[in-house]
């Protein structure tokens, strides 16, 4: 299909529906999805409404009503957002935002840069939503204000802080093959302090043997305030996990092999507030990840593995309110360090990589129905060079109900430490991925409360670095095209309860004009939640995902794998007032599928639990 005719028309039809849906239901009162807030799309806090890019925000609330734990099951619902994990719960997730690949997608922990710097991406699996206040996901290029692997898009996961007084929260679920969930949180905060602390430990077994999980996260964030809006604070985040690796193959089992992963992150942001029109923002973090493999009955001998990634970042933003331009301009350094040793010996030893930013971006709002951001970012380092990354983005109000969007970017992702310096198949001259990114949009609000939008866009990838198998090397030798729409739909259907639902559609050609793995053509969501009969509490979300291409696990060979269906439960019962029942069904339908072929979904799960707190 030609990207002229094939989005396009879905973007016609999706108008029509958003149109009449959003008509249906212009005269309610639900007002739910306003006032929701973003920072990421522009580097401040705004109304979400007030942003002319393609964002959704996951609450607190919309975390309590699905009793998900992980992020990246809540990632399923957001347009554009594929998520592939390998089998059952713990296992490595991968996600795919707009067609771009597992490693164009920048994750941050309230600014600070998650992503590995050994081979790129982030293991979602290990990403919990305990502590959180809410999930931020951006589309589109935003290197221009974040800087590398930003292509497709970005995930904030922003962490709780304690309001004004004391609140105390305890969650304990359990139920089959094992399942234990336990999480607390605890706040307090005054004029001048605000603590917030939260606990999570959640464990479980897998329908295989060794292919159980665990999972144990704590998270403090302690802050001083003063004078009229300054803050300085203190944010750690200790994150473990385990799990068995039930084989390595179909038929193949591995009933010892298992894999460890810990990150400790912490950071000191400080914001000032010096004028009504002037702001400075600054954050010093530090994570450290550390990865260990080990199989004592490997065949080929390699029993074991020890990866330690470490990032120290500082950024500095000072941000200027001048008429109707809001200008920030910032700069930011980052060091990334890798070590990594096996039974065969080592084979990176503190390999490290320095990056310096500058940074520039406008939001102007020129009248009270057109707003602008525009911005432009350099980022240099002795190891890859140089690269600048534009980015312009307009939303029109054409009407009280209607808002048009347009947006050109540029990103890339840097090579990483694996790809540079990897014994016998690093390469050195490596150059970054870059890409180059177009979109249209419409949006559509309603005062009933009701919300759409729909996407365009298109996205050329070129130096994209691959396994060159006649050099035995990593090489800039790889390009794609990728075209798409997106559609999501938030529509109020009685006091307190909504429908929430996405189309996606994905049009890749990559290496052969083949299509680019595990991407769909069509996928979508579609999620029922909030409050029936005063006390109870509802979430039914039906993940849909479409053929797609995929690697076959014996033979290696390119084949399709099948399309499937899930829906996931969640009900809490108000049983007194600061208390609630819960109960979760997982794949309430029981269905057979596999997200990455030769890895078996979990199937149907009964959990149960209790909510205690204000």
């Amino acid at each position: 299909m030609s990207f002229v005719r094939s989005p396009f028309t879905l973007f016609s039809i999706a108008l029509g529906f958003g149109l009449s849906a959003g008509i249906a239901v212009g005269q309610g009162s639900d007002t739910r999805f306003e006032g929701e807030v973003t920072v990421t799309a522009t580097g401040e806090e705004v109304a979400l409404s007030d942003v002319p890019t393609p964002t959704t925000v996951i609450t607190r609330e919309d975390m309590d009503e699905s009793l998900q734990e992980t992020v990246a099951d809540l990632l399923r619902r957001v347009p554009g957002l594929i998520v592939a994990r390998s089998g059952d719960e713990g296992k490595v997730a991968s996600v795919f935002t707009r067609g771009t690949e597992s490693d164009h997608t920048l994750v941050l922990f309230d600014g600070v840069r998650l992503n590995s710097p050994y081979f790129g991406g982030y293991d979602f699996s290990q990403l919990t939503t305990g502590g959180l206040e809410r999930i931020e996901v951006v589309r589109g290029p935003y290197s221009a204000l974040y800087g590398a692997d930003a292509i497709g898009g970005v995930v904030n996961v922003v962490p709780a802080q304690a309001q004004r007084g004391t609140a105390l929260q305890l969650f304990a679920e359990g139920g089959q093959d094992d399942w234990r969930r336990l999480e607390g949180t605890f706040g307090y905060g005054d004029q001048r302090f605000d603590v917030f602390v939260s606990g999570l430990d959640r464990e479980g077994n897998g329908a295989l043997d060794n292919s159980d999980f665990k999972t144990r996260q704590v998270l403090a964030d302690v802050g001083i305030k003063w004078g009229s809006g300054h803050r300085i604070a203190a944010v750690f985040q200790d994150l473990d996990n385990e799990t068995g690796i039930p084989f390595s193959s179909p038929g193949a089992l591995t009933p010892q092999r298992r894999q460890f992963s810990q990150q400790r992150l912490i950071a000191i942001p400080l914001r000032l507030r010096l004028s009504d029109d002037w702001s400075l923002e600054a954050n010093a973090s530090k994570v450290e990840r550390e990865f260990q493999f080990n199989d004592p009955d490997d065949p080929f001998g390699f029993t074991e593995s020890l990866t330690n990634a470490d990032t120290s970042e500082a950024r500095l933003t000072s941000r200027h309110s001048l008429a109707a331009h809001t200008l920030s301009i910032g700069a930011e350094w980052r060091r990334d360090e890798v070590t990594d040793t096996s039974t065969f010996g080592v084979n990176l030893d503190r390999e490290e990589v320095e990056v310096q930013s500058a940074f520039i971006q406008d939001v102007w709002t020129p009248s009270n129905t057109v707003r602008v951001v525009a911005g432009v970012r350099w980022d240099d380092s002795e190891t890859w060079g140089s690269q600048t990354s534009p980015r312009l983005n307009f939303g029109w109000q054409i009407s009280d109900t209607l808002e048009l969007r347009g947006g050109y970017g540029e990103a890339f992702r840097q090579p990483s430490i694996g790809e540079l310096y990897f014994p016998f198949s690093g390469n050195t001259d490596l150059k970054p991925e870059r890409s180059t990114s177009y979109e249209a949009g419409l949006v559509g609000r309603y005062r009933s409360g009701a919300s759409w939008q729909l996407n365009a866009f298109s996205t050329s990838l070129d130096q994209l670095i691959d396994f060159d198998y006649a050099n035995w090397t990593f090489a800039n030798i790889a390009e794609a095209e990728i075209q798409g729409a997106e559609f999501g739909l938030q529509l109020p259907v009685a006091q307190d309860f909504r429908l929430v639902s996405q189309l996606t559609y994905l049009d890749t050609e990559g290496i052969e004009g083949l299509p680019l793995l595990r991407r769909p053509e069509f996928s979508g969501s579609l999620t029922l939640a909030g409050t029936l009969w005063r006390k109870l509490r509802t979430d039914l979300a039906l993940i849909w995902v479409g053929e797609r291409d995929d690697v076959d696990p014996v033979s290696f060979e390119r084949t399709q794998a099948d399309s499937y269906l899930t829906a996931d439960l969640a009900l809490a019962w108000k049983l007194w007032s600061r208390t609630e029942l819960t109960l979760r069904i997982v794949n309430l339908m029981d269905k057979a599928y596999e997200e990455v072929l030769g890895y078996p979904a979990p199937g149907r799960r009964f959990l149960a639990g209790i909510r205690i707190g204000n």
